[in-house]
Formats: C-alpha cells, sequence, structure tokens
C-alpha cells in the first residue's frame, strides 16, 4: 500500500468513529495524475446523493502530457464516485442523517493490485474546547515522556 496524499488537518479537527476503504472511478489521464502525485483532497468532502457515495472538491489536475483538446471542459475540482457496497452506504446514510457528522477522505493509496483507493473516516467536528483538552493531554503526556527519560 503506497500512500499518495493524506489530509493531515482533518485529524486535528474531527473526532473519527469508523474507517472505510472506498474505490473510486476514475478517468485514465485522472489515474495516471494521480499516480505521479498530482492530488490535494485537502478541501475534500464526501456526500450521500441520489443512493450514491460522492466526492466533491478533490482537486486533480490535468496530466501534464495530456492534451486539454482532448479533454474539453474538465473540471479539476469535479465530483467523483465512491465505489461501496449497498449494506455500508445504508450505515453511512443513516450515521450521516444524524446531526453534526460528516464523511471527511483521509488518505488517497495504491493498493496492492494497483487500484485508487480512498480512507474515508465518519466522524464529527470537535469544538475549540476539545481541541485545547486534546492538545493539553498531549502535552501532559509529553512532559511524563520527559521526565521518565531523564530517570
Amino acid at each position: 500500500m503506497k500512500v499518495i496524499s493524506t489530509n493531515r488537518r482533518a485529524y486535528h479537527d474531527y473526532e473519527f468513529e469508523k474507517e472505510y476503504d472506498v474505490g473510486i472511478v476514475l478517468k485514465w489521464f485522472e489515474v495516471k495524475s494521480i499516480k505521479s502525485s498530482q492530488l490535494n483532497i485537502k478541501d475534500a468532502i464526501v456526500r450521500v446523493a441520489d443512493g450514491e457515495l460522492r466526492i466533491y472538491n478533490m482537486d486533480i489536475p490535468l496530466y501534464g502530457k495530456t492534451s486539454p483538446a482532448l479533454i474539453p471542459g474538465y473540471e479539476a475540482k469535479g465530483k467523483r464516485k465512491l465505489l461501496i457496497t449497498k449494506k455500508e452506504l445504508a450505515k453511512l446514510s443513516a450515521k450521516t442523517d444524524n446531526t453534526g457528522y460528516v464523511i471527511i477522505p483521509l488518505e488517497v493509496f495504491l493498493s496492492k493490485t494497483g487500484l485508487v483507493k480512498i480512507k474515508i473516516w465518519v466522524g464529527r467536528l470537535m469544538r475549540k474546547v476539545e481541541k485545547k483538552q486534546v492538545l493539553k493531554e498531549k502535552d501532559i503526556k509529553r512532559q511524563m515522556d520527559r521526565e521518565m527519560k531523564h530517570l
């Protein structure tokens, strides 16, 4: 498994509960662009719409060696369909119907067979107070580790 892109900001802003690995429907030039690590998922969001799981705002620029004349009207931040089983889709839909829960893409990676996959997590947005508490706990743990190291 080769990780191509990660959304590190999501680890700071969200509290996660459940993880899924899903496939994505791409065109040939998008796959080439992703494999050359030209991808940004920082602003991406996943939603359930019309009985399908779709990812929005995932920036995949046009592959460098592809002529723009071959692909008229290409949208780099267009919506793309994600591949997931109906059973898992029903679970995700039920979970996101609750207030405060969102689906966030965390990683784009190549599977062992060479397919492009996305790791998505279901979570909720943390408030400022919760973020401060997490940072405080990390700081206390860091200080304890330093003290234990000097003993």
